[in-house]
């Protein structure tokens, strides 16, 4: 079973941008600026009006790429607290029982440089690199633990990203958001795994 965290927004890129083309928009508008050309296009300068049309849609693909979802769930995955929690639920006796867990306000940070390669001719020309950066302020959040896994989450405090986004040193775009999740329990399925049972 697939587990999905389906905050709203949902990607990277919808959190600093109100539609899809949103972030096609602003990356075009960093592109086309002369100083970010002859950076990015110093090795293969005859290539900088190709980039030009084609660099921005790329680079916008790789921020939907990045599901604040699963950013979330790989940041529960290193709390010591979920953790600590998940390897009790496996002492004998507690077994298919779930143990509430409260969290404090925290927040959880996450680093993306993904990269678009350029070719020409089948030869790789340039490799241009994306920043994305993440940075989640989580309030007070309820959460349960059965069998070595995240069950139950209910979150009881302000919640919010910081998105920053940037190519090559050059800022794209930066904002802080509120996200909208319900303020009841919800299951997050067959859970996210925290520990696994003792061999």
């Amino acid at each position: 079973m697939n587990l999905t965290i389906d905050p709203n927004p949902g990607t990277a890129a919808l959190a600093l941008y109100d539609g899809a083309r949103g972030a096609v928009a602003a990356a075009a508008s960093v592109v086309r600026d002369p100083q970010v050309v002859s950076t990015i296009c110093r090795d293969a300068p005859g290539l900088a009006g190709r980039l030009v049309a084609q660099l921005p849609e790329a680079g916008a693909g790789l921020l939907h790429g990045i599901t604040l979802g699963t950013v979330l769930a790989a940041g529960w995955q290193k709390s010591r607290e979920l953790r600590a929690a998940a390897v009790r639920s496996h002492e004998k006796g507690l077994r298919g029982k779930t143990e509430p867990v409260q969290l404090a306000a925290h927040s959880i940070t996450s680093e993306h440089r993904p990269y678009v390669e350029v070719y020409a001719d089948e030869r790789k020309v340039l490799t241009i690199t994306f920043s994305v950066d993440l940075t989640f302020t989580i309030g007070l959040l309820d959460a349960e633990i059965r069998d070595g896994r995240l069950v139950t989450l209910r979150p009881g405090g302000g919640f919010e990203v910081t998105v920053s986004w940037g190519m090559e040193g050059f800022k794209i775009g930066e904002k802080q958001v509120p996200i909208h999740v319900p303020a009841v329990a919800f299951p997050l399925g067959a859970g996210i795994p925290l520990a696994r049972p003792p061999a």
